[in-house]
């Protein structure tokens, strides 16, 4: 069983590295596309919305289609969109490339989760969904950074089509080892929407976008941050190495704890800490340039990683729990959410970076993760009255 997660975990890996690693190019695809760095970041908004928008609608129109076929093809066409970015010689080709990968990753990344969720005991739950969002992080300590060195040493179109080769063998491999996994029964987008309108549910998924709008505001710009301490694009290429490497023992971490002591206990340590690295990047941005300002804020990034991809495995615990049997209509809401916190994210992050206030990055994204605790705790008052009146019935 373990095999078959890793299976479905690497297409979320070739689909992380795609989505991250496009941080570390920003400055240099910018400048060859002959584009600001705040408009190179939209396309992280033009990806982010795509998927928020595209994942739900198009889950609908999937719903009769068995889970393997529509893992593979959702891949392939992530596949084949990344050869378009490759190939881009313009900004609004590689724009369209990057909403066709939006699509492909909107399929996808919702079924990986759910079929995960249900090839497993519910008390597995939490180490399944680690291990599948485990590609994601994986791809942040190893496809991430060596996209990103790729792009300084040879071109950022390489990166591109080596993702797309990524999505190719995870395919293959998807199509060769998974066995058949029946849809469940088409959902109309009325009655998801329906599930929104619950208070413990609508709640839950505002953390999330407060959660990654936050996060998003700075990683997009992550390399003009570490711009102002005086890092080199190799130093960048080694900051996003231990971010990434630190975010998939928060992966595992936070599986392993939601199991352990609940992903209510989780959720609010994980968003307090990533408050407190988010914020002190802008107070060190806020100094001179300097090497101990470098290796203080490679600090930072560990604690971050640790703390922001603490935080997925255990919501989505958490709403699985709370959704029973709707998990299947609630679960794809969940990386909608992320991804509309991350355009919003990319987009107000951009602002910032316009009008010459990039060290203010840390201190908008600690306020995005209050306001990700706030949403919590009012849906834990939500979650308590829910229970109260189930067993008043």
């Amino acid at each position: 069983m373990n095999y078959l997660l890793l299976v479905l975990a690497l297409g979320n890996f070739a689909i992380g590295t795609e989505s991250f690693m496009i941080a570390g190019v920003l400055p240099e695809l910018a400048e060859d596309l002959d584009v600001s760095l705040s408009s190179a970041g939209q396309l992280v908004t033009a990806f982010s919305l795509a998927y928020a928008i595209g994942s739900p609608v198009l889950a609908m129109f999937a719903g009769r289609v068995e889970r393997r076929k529509l893992l593979v093809g959702s891949i392939l066409l992530f596949a084949l969109a990344n050869f378009v970015c490759g190939a881009a010689n313009h900004y609004g080709m590689l724009m369209l490339g990057r909403i066709i990968a939006a699509i492909g990753a909107g399929l996808f990344v919702p079924g990986v989760s759910t079929t995960a969720a249900f090839l497993v005991a519910p008390e597995h739950r939490g180490r399944a969904l680690a291990i599948v969002i485990g590609g994601q992080t994986v791809a942040l300590c190893v496809g991430v950074p060596l996209g990103t060195w790729i792009a300084y040493a040879f071109h950022w179109r390489t990166t591109f089509w080596m993702v797309s080769a990524l999505a190719l063998i995870a395919a293959v491999l998807i199509r060769w080892r998974l066995p058949a996994v029946h849809s469940a029964v088409p959902v109309s987008l009325r009655e998801r929407l329906s599930y929104v309108k619950r208070p413990v549910v609508w709640t839950s998924l505002l953390s999330t976008v407060c959660w990654a709008t936050g996060a998003f505001t700075v990683y997009t710009y992550i390399a003009d941050v570490f711009g102002q301490l005086g890092a080199t694009p190799r130093v960048i290429s080694f900051v996003l190495l231990i971010w990434g490497v630190a975010s998939l023992i928060g992966s595992t971490l936070g599986g392993v704890a939601s199991d352990r002591f609940g992903s209510a206990r989780t959720i609010p340590v994980a968003l307090t800490v990533l408050l407190a690295a988010l914020t002190s990047l802008s107070v060190l941005t806020s100094g001179q340039p300097s090497h101990p300002a470098i290796w203080i804020g490679c600090a930072m990034m560990v604690v971050w990683g640790v703390s922001a991809w603490s935080f997925s495995p255990a919501q989505q615990h958490r709403l699985i729990g709370l959704s029973g049997k709707a998990a299947g209509i609630v679960v794809p809401l969940i990386p909608s959410a992320i991804y509309l916190g991350s355009a919003l994210g990319a987009a107000i992050g951009g602002l910032f970076v316009a009008y010459g206030h990039v060290k203010g990055l840390g201190y908008f994204g600690g306020f995005c993760e209050l306001l990700a605790l706030l949403w919590f705790a009012a849906s834990r008052m939500r979650e308590r009255k829910m229970k109260a009146e189930e067993a008043a019935v």
